[in-house]
């Protein structure tokens, strides 16, 4: 609005440029020729006017754009703010993060107060533009000249300013980006932690085993991990942790939670599963020398199971290849 207010006295002086000559003109010397050539500076100047004040239409629309845009951003850094106060660790680096969010976007306001700045400084320049143009009324020539170099200037700082916006637009969309990530961060937190509840722990329980069955390592593993902390059931949790990591290739890690199991309770129904994939894992490792030893285990132990029956045929296996070497 500041800028069309500008505009609008600038514009109030050309039609003086062109009209008609006074009795003072007649007798200054001033002819036609001159008039005329007044009469089309003056319409040059309205033509150029006239994209100019588009121009700072669109300015004024992209500017009160951003200004929305810095609002809303601010309400939801401000929201953020409040729900990771109470956080832990992880919260406390999720709320540095967010200061220097608030630091990029209070940056970002002082490029818009700068930004202002240089509106008003324009201007400025455009207020002595007009009275320039009422000194020079009478050198259509030199006036034109001047003009024109002056709204060259003009457009030239409102091009970089546009710039300076566009910038601006981009650092708040890779802003709004970030904070959306980090909401869906808070928000899958929030939801894998949803089941920790001490009074619920059999229910837990329950549920691990059937997304455990249902495939769902990973939903499995985090509550079976929660359940150990917790001390439920800690023989059959570190069993199941252990079969997890075997399904997704973590062998060392299975063989660790395999015989953390053992060592609570090695009369569980599960233990030639256990001690089965236990032997596979240090086959998967390379290590036949401890494989062939839980394999004469799971056979002097478990000998009418069916993974007794599997444990022969590693160990056959095994000792075949040691004769070929």
């Amino acid at each position: 609005m500041l800028l069309r207010n500008k505009f609008f006295a600038f514009c109030i002086a050309l039609p003086l440029l062109g009209g008609e000559p006074s009795a003072f003109e007649s007798q200054s010397g001033v002819t036609k020729k001159d008039i005329k050539s007044l009469k089309d500076t003056s319409l040059n100047l309205s033509s150029l006017i006239v994209d100019l004040q588009g121009r700072l239409e669109a300015l004024e629309q992209m500017q009160y754009g951003i200004q929305s845009l810095y609002d809303a951003q601010g309400q939801k850094v401000q929201k953020l703010t409040e729900e990771l106060e109470a956080q832990n660790v992880f919260m406390q680096e999720t709320r540095a993060r967010l200061e220097i969010l608030k630091e990029q976007i209070e940056q970002i306001k002082i490029s818009q107060s700068q930004n202002e700045q240089n509106y008003r400084n324009a201007m400025i320049s455009l207020d002595g533009l007009g009275e320039k143009i009422k000194e020079v009324s009478q050198v259509g020539s030199v006036l034109n000249d001047l003009v024109l170099k002056e709204f060259q200037s003009v457009r030239e700082e409102f091009a970089k300013q546009a710039e300076v916006i566009a910038k601006d637009q981009e650092n708040i969309q890779k802003l709004s980006v970030e904070i959306e990530k980090m909401y869906e961060e808070r928000r899958k937190i929030q939801e894998r932690n949803a089941f920790k509840n001490p009074q619920k722990k059999p229910e837990v329980f329950k549920e691990a085993k059937s997304m455990y069955w249902g495939k769902s390592f990973d939903d499995a593993r985090v509550r079976f991990a929660w359940l150990l902390e917790q001390g439920y059931e800690k023989a059959e949790s570190s069993f199941f942790l252990g079969q997890i990591a075997f399904r997704q290739g973590r062998y060392n890690d299975a063989i660790i939670y395999y015989k953390q199991s053992a060592v609570l309770n090695d009369k569980a129904s599960y233990m030639p599963v256990l001690l089965l994939h236990t032997i596979k894992s240090f086959q998967a490792l390379n290590d036949n020398k401890s494989a062939l030893t839980f394999a004469q285990s799971l056979i002097a132990h478990y000998p009418k199971s069916k993974e007794a029956a599997q444990a022969k045929a590693i160990e056959r296996k095994i000792k075949g290849e040691k004769k070929d070497e």
